[in-house]
């Protein structure tokens, strides 16, 4: 029989099994792995190159469609995710935090539930991560037509489409990094005119 750890190893550095995989999940979700979105550019600085962001339609909780080809002079960030994906959780309070720095200035995030349980568990999602930008969902087939994956390939998440306020697409990345990065890049969008 293995001796459990004491308090004082606990409290000594020694991380705990549980502390270990959540951190070890969290890693797996947030890592970049560009390469499984081989049409979006991974950070297009010149605007002129950058490509057109192909339609999508979310139905938001609020019981609107939101075109995210219609926002033009905003800077919009599509926020794929599951209501169960830990980096996704990490995802939408930091985006929520960016939301509420340049929101007012034209930044709006659209987070996409793509999980079987969204439509019953999203709402309760919303609210326990208090986010006040527009919340829905589409189903996975839209979103695989809307990053141009094929059907047949894994949908990563979270996915984020960063759109200039041209409706093009700036960046793409899988996996959450922090929201420093993406409030940087969001803020450089801002300024373009």
């Amino acid at each position: 029989m293995r001796p459990r750890a004491t308090a004082s190893r606990e409290a000594g550095g020694t991380t705990g099994r549980r502390e270990w995989l959540r951190r070890a999940v969290l890693a797996l979700g947030a890592a970049p792995l560009a390469a499984a979105q081989p049409k979006a550019p991974q950070g297009a600085t010149d605007p002129a190159a950058r490509p057109k962001s192909p339609p999508l339609s979310v139905r938001t909780l609020d019981g609107e469609t939101l075109e995210v080809a219609n926002q033009r002079g905003k800077v919009v960030l599509v926020d794929v995710m599951s209501t169960t994906c830990p980096s996704c959780k990490l995802a939408s309070e930091g985006i929520q935090r960016i939301f509420q720095q340049l929101g007012g200035k034209g930044f709006l995030p659209v987070a996409v539930a793509v999980d079987q349980q969204a439509a019953g568990v999203l709402a309760f999602y919303r609210n326990v991560y208090r986010l006040t930008f527009p919340v829905g969902t589409c189903s996975r087939d839209e979103i695989l037509a809307y990053l141009q994956l094929p059907a047949g390939k894994p949908l990563m998440v979270p996915t984020l489409v960063l759109i200039d306020k041209r409706g093009r697409i700036s960046a793409t990345q899988v996996g959450w990094t922090g929201e420093q990065e993406l409030s940087a890049a969001v803020r450089a969008l801002l300024g373009e005119t």
